[in-house]
């Protein structure tokens, strides 16, 4: 039985929330790793989210209401970092700028989490990393 746990890459969250931009296989196999309580999601996806938000870049009138009920929908495991996790993101090799990017795959591998993304830049990273 695969015990394994995933963190959501931000842009990962909100395909399989949408349903949009992922294929039926990732949906599906997110649904099924969800329903088994093994998906995780960063508080720091919720900021970047709000920033995406606030900027336009995506459609959500009210992100409050849209993470209350998501999480009332889900059983997602929300974590925060820890200051360790925020601290060695930066010391991560400059392979990535992007600085919600470099805390996920901080907050991965402290947690042992298997990251989901399709950014190919945290390949470079050691982290264990699958995109579906």
């Amino acid at each position: 039985m695969n015990r394994r746990a995933y963190l959501l890459d931000t842009h990962a969250l909100l395909f399989w929330d949408s349903g949009e931009g992922a294929s039926a296989e990732f949906t599906e196999f997110l649904d099924r790793q969800d329903s088994q309580g093994r998906l995780y999601v960063s508080s720091l996806s919720l900021w970047e989210i709000s920033l995406l938000s606030k900027k336009g870049r995506i459609a959500l009138d009210d992100v409050h209401a849209w993470k209350n009920e998501l999480l009332a929908n889900t059983h997602l495991r929300l974590i925060a970092p820890s200051e360790a996790e925020v601290i060695d993101s930066t010391l991560l090799p400059d392979h990535h700028s992007d600085p919600f990017d470099r805390a996920l795959i901080a907050q991965a591998r402290y947690r042992k989490l298997t990251l989901v993304s399709k950014d190919r830049r945290m390949a470079q990273y050691d982290v264990e990393l699958t995109w579906i």
